[in-house]
């Protein structure tokens, strides 16, 4: 299993492997903190409009037939 790491005795490629795996685990970091799981979003026009203007306009409110 150790002629498999062989590349890892010179400087360059072992200088390389520790970049990268620095830069995953950035990686990873900053996604678990900048982009979580997403918001639900919701639509309601009723509760906007009572926010915003106090009442609910007519014309979004159901009318019976």
């Amino acid at each position: 299993m150790s002629a498999h790491f062989d590349f890892l005795k010179k400087p360059l490629a072992k200088d390389i492997a520790v970049v990268l795996v620095l830069k995953l685990v950035l990686l990873v970091g900053i996604r678990l903190v900048w982009f979580g799981p997403a918001a639900g979003v919701t639509d309601d026009a009723t509760t906007i409009s009572r926010h915003l203007f106090g009442t609910p306009s007519a014309s979004l409110q159901k009318s019976p037939k």
